[in-house]
């Protein structure tokens, strides 16, 4: 592509990587895309877009690396990257592998944890409710109708035994 083109991330949608030939200074320029955020279970996606990635994703933001072109090579699958780019993305892979075998650690230690304190948990005897105390029939004052002994307001003939109003 000419240097003043934009990139249209409908490539990298694609997986195409984009170059930027400039010939006048036998340079190539390439665009990887920046690492992406750690989620939630990052570890178990691919680990190659936590580093530096080319062909960037779309929608990622791009970081351009200009290389020499007697540097660069080429194979069947396109052009790549001089040896010393290469080593640093393969420094950048083993850190984040090196990262993701951690954090997948500390998630299995935290769920084995979880997993014990819930059995131990189970050990405990169920919660029952306790009786309630007996009801005690209230007695009848010798003058007038039957109270409730909550509110004091007259109190019907089903409640009588039960001394009080339903929702007294």
């Amino acid at each position: 592509m000419r240097p003043d083109t934009r990139i249209p991330h409908v490539l990298f949608a694609e997986g195409i990587p984009a170059w930027t030939l400039y010939h006048r200074e036998e340079a190539a320029e390439a665009r990887l895309g920046e690492p992406h955020e750690r989620g939630a279970q990052w570890w178990t996606k691919d680990l190659r877009l936590f580093r530096p990635h080319h062909p960037p994703c779309a929608g990622d933001t791009v970081v351009r690396e200009r290389f020499p072109l007697a540097d660069l090579g080429l194979n069947a699958s396109g052009v790549t990257f001089p040896p010393a780019m290469t080593e640093r993305l393969a420094l950048e892979a083993a850190r984040v592998r090196r990262d993701a075998d951690q954090a997948r650690i500390q998630h299995e230690q935290a769920a084995q944890r979880w997993r014990h304190e819930a059995a131990t948990r189970q050990d405990r005897r169920p919660w029952k409710p306790t009786p309630l105390p007996p009801v005690q029939p209230l007695r009848r004052p010798a003058g007038g109708p039957p109270v409730c002994e909550v509110c004091h307001r007259p109190l019907a003939e089903p409640l009588l035994r039960f001394g009080r109003h339903i929702l007294c």
